[in-house]
């Protein structure tokens, strides 16, 4: 299974939901609880210069399903002549709720692009150039340790695959996973809907349920039962947003608010969202968040080109801290000095 970047009218509106895509990924995740598992999930990259054949994937968009993520290096050749062999078995999972996630650390994205187009790699893949992500697993992929197999469980959590079984692998991870809603009643001609729905991606499934709401039978019966269950989660990422400046949160908010009218793009978002997210944005708080932030996303897609480039990201990185020390993009700026300093 993979993603197709969301089709935009015009290059100021691509910018600009990559843009508030990366403001949608900042927002916390559900915690995962002792009783779930003992280790919670890491996060998935944020930002769009990490994927590769993919927007970004968020831990919120896999909850209830699972992932498989495949760690490998590049310059091996036993993995490279093992990608077709790995790309046909995944073929037997298609229409299950598992997905496959290959990672790469430690390649420039113009190097890693190249590869994934000569070994026909379609899935979505993190080009995790300064090893941040990897920097979150008990290991180093190199040479003398080519790949490895996580899973990433329907409840949050995260479990070690084996090694030499990625197909036992996805199977142990499917065992609680389940769809939303179950596509088996569906007509086909909404399967295309139902599956962006799934993955919350509601925009593309907005033309597709308008069209066929206006059916008849068993295909309007069911183009409003996934309309429905869009409009819920409308309603609930509303009411997070709302509790959140309640809270005196105006950042968390912010993203929060901002997020809505991208995720549901062709569908009746309430008229005070836009309102609240108009006078929020003349906060000078806020204002300075986002300018923070808009110099992180410059510098991890500055990182992500070449290790000469990387160089000047970190010094970037530095610079942020020391102009909007108090701001979160700071907070995760530092991190990532923290990971280049013992790499």
């Amino acid at each position: 299974m993979s993603f197709t970047p969301a089709q935009t009218e015009s290059r100021r509106a691509l910018v600009f939901y990559a843009f508030i895509s990366c403001l949608l990924l900042l927002i916390e995740s559900p915690a995962v609880t002792a009783q779930d598992a003992a280790k919670p999930a890491p996060k998935l990259p944020s930002s769009t210069s990490q994927w590769i054949n993919s927007p970004p994937i968020t831990n919120e968009m896999l909850a209830g399903k699972a992932a498989v993520l495949y760690f490998f290096e590049e310059e091996c050749p036993k993995c490279v002549e093992a990608w077709p062999k790995v790309l046909s078995a995944t073929t037997k999972f298609e229409g299950q709720p598992v997905l496959f996630i290959a990672v790469n650390s430690g390649t420039a994205r113009p190097q890693l692009e190249n590869y994934l187009r000569r070994n026909k790699v379609t899935w979505p893949v993190i080009c995790d150039s300064d090893r941040s992500f990897e920097s979150q697993f008990p290991f180093k992929i190199s040479l003398q340790n080519i790949k490895q197999i996580y899973l990433l469980l329907p409840n949050g959590s995260l479990k070690t695959g084996e090694i030499e079984n990625l197909e036992g692998s996805a199977v142990d991870a499917l065992r609680e996973a389940k769809w939303r809603v179950d596509p088996k009643d569906l007509p086909q001609q909404l399967h295309t809907a139902w599956q962006a729905i799934e993955f919350g991606k509601y925009s593309e499934a907005a033309p597709l349920l308008k069209k066929h709401l206006n059916a008849k039978g068993a295909i309007k019966e069911s183009a409003q039962m996934l309309n429905q269950v869009v409009l819920d989660d409308l309603t609930a990422q509303v009411e997070s947003a709302k509790k959140a400046l309640d809270d005196d949160k105006k950042w968390s908010a912010f993203k929060k608010y901002s997020a809505i009218p991208v995720k549901f793009k062709g569908f009746a978002v309430p008229s005070d969202v836009a309102t609240t997210l108009k006078e929020l944005a003349g906060d000078e708080a806020i204002k300075e968040e986002l300018a923070a932030f808009k110099t992180l996303e410059l510098a991890k897609q500055s990182a992500a080109k070449s290790p000469t480039a990387r160089k000047g990201a970190l010094k970037q990185l530095q610079n942020l801290i020391k102009d909007h020390g108090n701001t979160e993009a700071a907070q995760e700026a530092d991190e990532i000095l923290k990971q280049a300093e013992m790499q």
